[in-house]
């Protein structure tokens, strides 16, 4: 059984990462994370869940590697793409870090320098320069994901702002956005891609997604493989321009947080890019299609311990319309399984 570590486990991404492996009986699943430990929900759903440095502290790699050497770690699998570029630099010999080389996990970090590598590969956006700027315009910042601090810019007050935060300047993609969900084997040979729309964004994530037929933007993806080695899971971004080409946002060497579509979709590849690591050959299961995800908070509270349950039959373990509630059943079993007594009145 390996023992792999999910770093940081309280993002959206390392959610998804423990999700797709925690039922796996190959698997022994720890989280981590440097967040406030009350407020990181991954240490509510997992037995093993460890306190780890931060990234951004000076020992962090000292700091880290003890972790991994005290719980005897197999291995680590980050959530993030700073942490994706910096495992992919070290090399200890019982560990395994699912990550692509270093050249691809450092180019992915700047969106500026994606788009000059790519750029007579796949249709990228227009950079505008300091001396002219095309109203309205997009800004974001060269590195990061998601939508933090970017912004639309359609004056030049807000252009002035924009260019005294450092951001980048781009042409404004008004059409739907598209994230395509990919795995590569350790040959950087493309597996599997899942092309989905973007249907409503929140807080930078997708919040509702689907899985959708697009050869042009599969094209690009494989075009993107082709020209760029990328080992184990990435994920690329779309967004159609005014003249409906879809141009590439971003490429991400990690798990997205919305990946759990394709995970419903049959294609697990946060496991398989545990076997895939692990030196096993995995073969992708034909994908079912037309799946809609829509995402929403999930509550997870804690109360003190307790020793004891009173069930009411009627109206609780029985729904309304007399059948049992699978919710109640599955909280019975598990108090079954933590030892809680339970007592059944009616």
């Amino acid at each position: 059984m390996w023992r792999v570590l999910v770093f940081p486990s309280c993002n959206e991404p390392g959610l998804e990462i423990i999700t797709s492996l925690a039922k796996s009986n190959k698997i022994a699943l720890f989280g981590g994370s440097s967040y406030n430990l009350d407020y990181d929900p991954s240490r509510l759903i997992l037995k093993n869940h460890l306190l780890c440095p931060d990234y951004y502290d000076r020992h962090f790699k000292r700091d880290f590697q003890k972790v991994i050497d005290d719980y005897q770690i197999d291995i680590v699998f980050p959530s993030m793409d700073v942490l994706v570029a910096e495992f992919s630099r070290w090399r200890l010999p019982n560990t395994t870090f699912i990550v692509t080389n270093t050249e691809a996990a450092t180019l992915f970090l700047s969106k500026s320098k994606t788009y000059e590598r790519l750029k007579n590969v796949v249709p990228v956006p227009r950079l505008y320069d300091a001396d002219h700027v095309e109203f309205p315009a997009y800004a974001k910042p060269d590195c990061g994901s998601g939508s933090r601090e970017a912004m639309m810019i359609n004056t030049d007050e807000e252009l002035h702002l924009a260019r005294k935060r450092g951001l980048l300047i781009s042409e404004f993609l008004p059409g739907d956005e598209f994230t395509v969900d990919c795995l590569n084997d350790l040959n950087g040979r493309l597996l599997f891609s899942n092309v989905r729309v973007r249907g409503h964004i929140g807080r930078g994530i997708a919040l509702g997604t689907r899985d959708v037929f697009y050869p042009e933007i599969s094209d690009n993806v494989r075009r993107i493989a082709q020209e760029v080695r990328i080992e184990g899971p990435w994920f690329a971004q779309f967004k159609i321009s005014r003249d409906g080409q879809p141009k590439l946002m971003e490429v991400n060497a990690r798990v997205a947080g919305s990946m759990s579509l394709t995970r419903l979709c049959g294609v697990n590849i946060p496991l398989m890019s545990v076997f895939l690591f692990k030196g096993y050959e995995v073969r992708v299961p034909q994908a079912r299609t037309g799946v809609l995800l829509n995402r929403c908070l999930r509550n997870l509270g804690e109360v003190n311990d307790f020793k004891w349950v009173i069930w009411d039959w009627d109206d609780t373990i029985l729904r309304k319309d007399g059948k049992p509630d699978p919710d109640v059943i599955a909280c019975l079993y598990d108090y079954n399984n933590r030892g809680i007594k339970q007592i059944l009145i009616s």
